[in-house]
């Protein structure tokens, strides 16, 4: 624990003499609870009283604000501190004491948990508006696509349809947009938080490649052990098919034993009635002085011949038992065969499906890192609600034709629509425009116009604009949201 506590970054906090401490508060802070391992303590330096903080955090929040964000990044952040926030309902704890402040937020990167601190004191503290704090946050971040900026327009969406916050319904929110996120860490991957972690450590792009290369390898190997193990199991399958062939075989061998000793037994039955009957006619025959001896002669014969009969019927009756008993065991192993057969595919094609799981996984956690690696270089980074105007020499200016009215487009993202919150331009006594129709994108001097999902659709100069597809828009276009028109100008 004390060489955890080494590594842990130190915040003081300045006391009067007077202000107690809660120790009730203080205590279940220092309990880790959802994600927040930060511990604090009550100390005294050069007179002075102080509180102690040991946060369990990389990079300040601030920090994290200055470098592109993307939308599963943010949702992870925002899920942290609406899981914390909850977690304080439950220990009794007040929202008031968390220090609302980007300076004093902590963000641990193997997990990207929010590291939140918390005042313990027995005094009043100013009420703070936690949706107001987190929209205002939001207007801070840099995000490096569209999806993270609809990923934050969702959550000030939310705050503004509900105005009375409620933690455990807001972390309900949040944890619907987080299953729907595509970041590895959500399945129980800790690659990509290894890998992020590695990036924003070292701001080294290579060591994210080599990892990633590094799980490729380990799930090809994966899926090689994979491929191999199911090549045994086929041959097992055929082996055991191979008895059950031998099997049926010898059953059929067993059969064709028991059926001939059946007809051998009939006929020495026959020949033995052929006998007697024989015997009876040629003592008819010969009724003189010798008849009687003939005819215990006959009889011995006769007899010995019934015996005889009798002892090859027994014994043809044992061998078909055998053959009996033959057919029975062939028949299960006949049975034993086929389910092993089964087994044998049914292992064969769970380890071909887990082959083809570790070689899609390897996949994407290759892009994953190839993503992160090269998220500079893939996109210019824009700023939700930011006030960075556009370096040209001509800005180009949006005419709403039915007042007259004129906008100039300063932003890089520049959102039009009906909210009250969260555009650039908000469109005035039209209610068949969508909350946040449309925007309107600079990309190296190209402007671009992209329709956001919206219930009336978009057009340009008369042709429909799909959605999440940005359409170049030349000089004097007509820019159509539902049925309120816009004249696109790029000169004055």
């Amino acid at each position: 624990m004390t060489q955890a506590l080494r590594e842990y970054k130190k915040i003081e906090y300045k006391l009067d003499q007077v202000t107690p401490i809660n120790k009730y508060e203080l205590n279940a802070y220092n309990v880790p609870f959802a994600g927040n391992t930060s511990m604090c303590r009550e100390i005294f330096v050069k007179g002075e009283r102080k509180l102690e903080f040991s946060i369990d955090g990389d990079m300040s929040f601030l920090q994290i604000m200055q470098k592109p964000v993307f939308s599963d990044e943010l949702i992870e952040y925002i899920f942290s501190i609406s899981k914390q926030l909850v977690s304080i309902i439950q220990n009794g704890l007040a929202f008031d004491k968390i220090v609302w402040d980007c300076n004093y937020m902590f963000v641990r990167l193997r997990d990207f948990s929010v590291q939140l601190l918390y005042l313990p004191l027995d005094t009043r503290f100013e009420t703070r508006n936690i949706g107001d704090f987190i929209k205002e946050m939001l207007s801070g971040f840099v995000f490096a696509h569209t999806p993270a900026i609809e990923c934050a327009n969702q959550i000030v969406d939310y705050f503004n349809d509900h105005r009375e916050f409620d933690a455990f319904h807001f972390n309900e929110f949040v944890s619907e947009l987080r299953s729907a996120s595509q970041l590895l860490i959500i399945q129980g991957e800790k690659c990509r938080s290894e890998i992020l972690s590695d990036v924003n450590d070292s701001n080294s792009k290579e060591k994210a490649i080599q990892k990633a290369e590094e799980a490729a390898k380990r799930a090809e190997e994966a899926r090689i052990n994979a491929e191999n193990e199911a090549k045994r199991q086929i041959q097992e399958a055929k082996y055991q098919a191979e008895l059950a062939r031998q099997a049926e075989e010898n059953r059929m061998k067993a059969e064709a034993a028991r059926v001939e000793a059946e007809i051998w037994r009939q006929k020495v039955a026959a020949e033995a009635r052929d006998y007697e009957r024989t015997a009876i006619l040629v003592t008819q025959d010969n009724p003189d002085e010798n008849s009687d001896s003939y005819d215990d002669m006959e009889k011995v014969r006769v007899e010995q011949m019934l015996k005889t009969v009798m002892e090859e019927r027994q014994r043809a009756e044992k061998a078909s038992s055998q053959y009996a008993d033959e057919i029975r065991r062939a028949r299960e192993q006949e049975m034993q065969a086929e389910e092993a057969r089964m087994q044998a595919e049914f292992a064969a094609r769970k380890n071909e499906e887990e082959a083809k799981r570790q070689a899609d996984l390897a996949r994407r956690q290759a892009e994953e890192a190839k993503r992160l690696s090269e998220q500079v270089d893939e996109e210019p980074p824009t700023t939700l609600f930011s006030n960075r105007t556009l370096v040209s020499e001509n800005i180009p200016t949006l005419m709403r034709v039915s007042t007259g009215e004129t906008v100039q487009v300063t932003k890089q993202v520049f959102c039009i629509g009906k909210a009250d919150q969260g555009v650039d331009y908000k469109v005035i006594g039209n209610k068949s425009i969508s909350r946040r129709h449309a925007y309107i994108t600079s990309i190296n001097g190209i402007n671009y116009l992209r329709d956001n999902n919206s219930t009336n659709h978009t057009f340009l100069n008369g042709t429909q604009v799909y959605s999440n597809v940005d359409v170049p828009i030349p000089d004097n276009s007509v820019i159509r949201l539902s049925n309120e028109e816009f004249i696109f100008k790029t000169n004055s």
